[in-house]
């Protein structure tokens, strides 16, 4: 994971702190425990300073080191179509079930 690809979300945050309280978390990047619930509950991300040290903390703990994207997706513009292209995967997928039964 390097530094300056990682894009902190709130759910990595979260997941990166792990039962850590908010202010043992905060003490250890070096930023009060409310940065940590603003971060957490999405109403900022870090800034570059910050993100450089979550991920710095990251790589000494291992964090992700090992993870790989499983399985296929496909980026969907708007969520009607979207939604219109399930449909119909979804339908094909329920035809060819139907014919094997």
């Amino acid at each position: 994971m390097s530094t300056g690809t990682t894009q902190w979300t709130a759910e990595r945050v979260k997941r990166l702190r792990g039962k850590r309280t908010q202010a043992e978390f905060g003490q250890l990047i070096q930023v009060p425990k409310n940065t940590i619930w603003r971060w957490e509950a999405g109403y900022v991300k870090p800034d570059s300073e910050r993100a450089a040290r979550l991920s710095r903390l990251a790589r000494k703990e291992k964090f992700l080191q090992n993870w790989k994207l499983a399985g296929s997706a496909e980026l969907l513009g708007d969520l009607e179509e979207g939604s219109q292209i399930l449909r119909e995967q979804f339908e094909i997928a329920w035809q060819r079930s139907l014919k094997k039964l």
